[in-house]
């Protein structure tokens, strides 16, 4: 014989490989089961889905498997003792749960139906027209029942169970009285016209209804310059004034406040707030300004804007309470008229004059009244011995026609003339000598000294405008 040939032994490979996947895929199967698919419904709900899977002999199984309890009252299809099928869903409607309460007897019934009409025929519930029937606590006439969505719960009877609160008392009541009023009746609770009774006295009756008393307390009101003497059930301020018909306008308010609690023989007054402004002026100082003007002489000075005060306005918020002012406050502030500055006016214009001297003639620009000093070298502070004793600022050596200035009022280096002393050049200057002063340069053996005011001349040459201080102090050293 001659062995197989290659394309023989592969073709018994593959068949080989076949057979080995067909055996484990139904091994699998064995294993997982088969799916099936499980819609539970329940009324007014959107059906929920589970699935499942497995090897299962009944619908019973499969729904235990699932984890899915059912109720007596509920409906599955297929039958739970039938043969679950894993192409046809298992539907489970869960049926709905309503507790009856009648006057005797309290039961919970399970149904299927959606109205409460059916139901009533369903469960064998005879409802007469006189009875008093609550869906969830809503009152129904004996017309609505055929068409009134299914409640969970439902109160069928004569009598309701009620709960009345009078301050401090609690009492429970089975009655068969129709609206809160003859509940309270028929319980002996009198209720007088300022009582409050919660809910209404004209609400009909529902089901464990609790009822309370609220009973008034005296109490007294001023406002408007009455007083009120009343009562009232009533514990906030508020509602006591709206129950008076006395009304709150604007910002009136109440002491005490208008959320606060009150208690008998509690006192509320009625505070009207009435709101005004006044206005209050304050001036505002105007300031004054200087101006160089070649109208007027040096020295001189001319008005060329008047100040006007301005004027800073504020508004005050003044409140009255009960037509007396209780407190002012500022509300805002602005000027209501700005100040107008002063514009004064100093001369610049230069006016040459001659000054007849006993020297003769001299031309002079100004005239200023200044304090006259004298002094020497030995009066000026450095002792013999010092290397600057006797020097001048300029550098030229003190005496006779030398005097010391401020520069800022008179030009360095011009020439000034005393009356009684003569021309003196401004080449010195002092600590001491500040403003509208000379000091008048003597030598030792000639000292002759000076204390007092005199007119000064300044002598021409006019110096430069730069040099020329035209407004020089107006007070005297």
């Amino acid at each position: 014989m001659h062995p197989p040939s290659h394309k023989r032994l592969l073709r018994l490979l593959i068949l080989l490989g076949m057979f080995a996947a067909m055996a484990l895929a139904g091994t699998r199967y064995l294993w997982a089961g088969e799916p099936y698919s499980i819609y539970v419904t329940k009324v007014g709900e959107a059906p929920r889905l589970v699935t499942t899977s497995g090897r299962f002999t009944t619908v019973a199984e499969v729904l235990e498997d699932a984890g899915i309890p059912v109720g007596p009252a509920d409906l599955v299809t297929p039958a739970l003792v039938d043969d679950p099928m894993p192409d046809v869903a298992i539907q489970v409607h869960r049926a709905l749960s309503v507790t009856v309460r009648t006057d005797d007897d309290r039961q919970v019934h399970w149904t299927h139906q959606r109205q409460l009409g059916p139901f009533l025929a369903e469960a064998g519930l005879a409802v007469g027209r006189v009875d008093r029937v609550y869906a969830d606590g809503v009152p129904l006439t004996f017309g609505q029942l055929d068409t009134a969505p299914l409640p969970a719960r439902l109160d069928v009877g004569r009598t309701l169970d009620v709960t009345i609160q009078d301050g401090g008392r609690s009492l429970s009541l089975r009655t068969a009285a129709q609206t809160v009023g003859e509940a309270l009746a028929v319980a002996g609770i009198t209720i007088y016209a300022a009582d409050g009774v919660l809910p209404p006295m004209g609400q009909w009756l529902g089901p464990d209804m609790v009822i309370q008393v609220r009973r008034s307390v005296p109490l007294t009101i001023h406002v408007d310059d009455r007083v009120i003497q009343t009562r009232s059930h009533h514990t906030r301020v508020l509602d006591v004034l709206a129950e008076a018909g006395i009304g709150l306008v604007g910002a009136d308010t109440t002491r005490p406040p208008p959320d606060a609690t009150v208690r008998a023989n509690g006192v509320i007054t009625v505070i009207r707030v009435t709101e005004t402004f006044r206005f209050e002026d304050t001036p505002l100082p105007f300031e004054t300004r200087w101006q160089a003007t070649d109208q007027v002489e040096i020295d001189a000075t001319a008005l060329l804007q008047a100040g006007v005060p301005g004027i800073q306005r504020q508004r005050v918020r003044v409140r009255f309470e009960n037509g007396v002012e209780a407190s002012q406050a500022p509300d805002g502030s602005w000027i209501a008229l700005e100040p107008v500055p002063e514009i004064i006016g100093y001369g610049t214009k230069i006016v040459i004059r001659q000054l007849e001297t006993p020297e003769g003639p001299l031309e002079y620009w100004r005239k200023v009244r200044m304090r006259i000093t004298s002094y020497t070298a030995a009066t000026s502070g450095k002792d013999p011995d010092h290397p600057a004793y006797g020097i001048t600022r300029s550098g030229l050596p003190a005496g006779k026609g030398i005097v010391a200035v401020d520069p800022t009022v008179v030009p360095w280096r011009t020439n000034v003339y005393v009356p009684g002393y003569g021309v003196g050049l401004a080449a010195d200057t002092g600590g001491g000598v500040k403003g509208r002063w000379v000091d008048l340069g003597y030598p030792e053996d000639n000292y002759i000294h000076w204390s007092g005011y005199r007119d000064v001349y300044f002598l021409t040459p006019v110096p430069p405008v730069d040099q020329i201080n035209y407004l020089i102090p107006r007070t005297l050293p």
